[in-house]
């Protein structure tokens, strides 16, 4: 009964999208649907003898980090992360975002529910794929990224996916934290914001499950691997702002193209440059394929606004039961109200930090990365 009511749910969504994407809804029920149909409860596959040991011990990490987040970072419960799912592939599915090609903002993709965000998800490759054609077809420049789990914001039971299982046991708390964060709070139409607040949650949460779990030599693992991505998206960042420039500028197309040029290839080299350094991780795959508007804003959507978040938890002395609400206040403010700490806070996170921690997607705020 309860899958039919969740079945229902699906159809409910996709015909309030309309005619025009009942194409893109119906990728989205069927996919979603099938996740939920061949998933099994964590705990039954804990349980059977004839499940793999690997695989049994790598549940009782994931119940390990989700209890902890229910109970010391006051992340919801719920269903998420209680049934298991084997997807036979390394990618749940694909997110398309596309920019124009003198904007460092996303183009807006509208669905029922979650209001506007920067990306559009498929769960087939090929649809994906042939999105972006059809946006670059347009004139827009397109980056498809793979994604490993998504949240769909507690409307569904979310099952752990076996995408993820491989991954170590820091990066699979931040994971688990970082979508539960969306369950804890998700502002409509504002999805810098949103991605920001659950990436500032991860880091911090998984910080204090591995210190609080004795893994001292994981927390400095951790702490390195968060300094070296710091550095690198404020190097992603300082070219983002350059480019806003020049594409505010009156050069002509010509001129701006060929800045614009200039500025991807000596983002290249800077971070060929800290690489070799060993100031920011191997990022090799991502900087040597079509670097465009697209794939930096990717990026940004999920730190730009990190700093006001860490300043709201400075504020709330650590507590993050005060820290969502003062969260939640500052969602309820409009949006001009609360601009100019969005701002203030951006400024402040352009800057490396001494320590703190995949996918892409969002709005980037108007200058707010400058």
């Amino acid at each position: 009964m309860r899958c039919h009511r969740l079945t229902f749910s699906l159809f409910a969504l996709l015909f309030m999208g309309g005619c025009q994407s009942i194409g893109f809804y119906t990728q989205a029920t069927v996919g979603q649907s099938a996740l939920l149909w061949h998933s099994r409860p964590i705990s039954k596959v804990i349980a059977d003898p004839q499940t793999p040991i690997e695989l049994r011990d790598r549940l009782v990490v994931v119940e390990s980090i989700r209890g902890y987040g229910e109970k010391t970072l006051a992340l919801p419960s719920g269903h998420s992360y209680q049934r298991y799912t084997d997807i036979g592939r390394d990618y749940v599915m694909w997110n398309v975002v596309a920019a124009a090609e003198f904007s460092v903002e996303p183009e807006l993709f509208c669905h029922p529910v979650v209001g506007c965000v920067a990306y559009q998800g498929y769960f087939n490759q090929a649809d994906a794929l042939a999105f972006a054609d059809r946006l670059a077809s347009q004139g827009l420049e397109t980056t498809v990224a793979p994604v490993a789990a998504y949240s769909t914001l507690g409307w569904f039971p979310d099952p752990l996916l076996s995408s993820v299982l491989d991954y170590p046991d820091a990066d699979l708390a931040a994971l688990v934290f970082h979508e539960l964060a969306h369950e804890r709070f998700y502002l409509v139409n504002e999805t810098t914001f949103n991605e920001s607040f659950a990436t500032f949650v991860a880091r911090k949460g998984t910080r204090r499950w591995l210190a609080d779990t004795n893994r001292h030599v994981d927390v400095l693992h951790f702490e390195k691997s968060e300094s070296q991505r710091d550095a690198l998206v404020a190097l992603i960042r300082k070219t983002r702002c350059a480019l806003a420039v020049l594409y505010a500028g009156n050069l002509s197309d010509g001129d701006k193209r060929s800045q614009k040029k200039a500025l991807i290839d000596q983002l290249r080299a800077d971070y060929e440059q800290m690489r070799q350094a060993g100031m920011v991780s191997n990022w090799g795959n991502w900087f040597d394929k079509d670097l465009n508007n697209a794939k930096l804003v990717s990026i940004g959507s999920y730190y730009d606004q990190v700093g006001l978040f860490a300043q709201l938890f400075e504020e709330a002395r650590g507590d993050f039961g005060v820290f969502y609400e003062q969260v939640e206040q500052l969602g309820d403010e409009s949006g001009r109200t609360r601009e100019p700490r969005r701002l203030c806070a951006d400024r402040r996170s352009t800057r490396p930090v001494i320590f703190g921690r995949s996918g892409p997607g969002t709005p980037v705020m108007h200058s707010g990365f400058c």
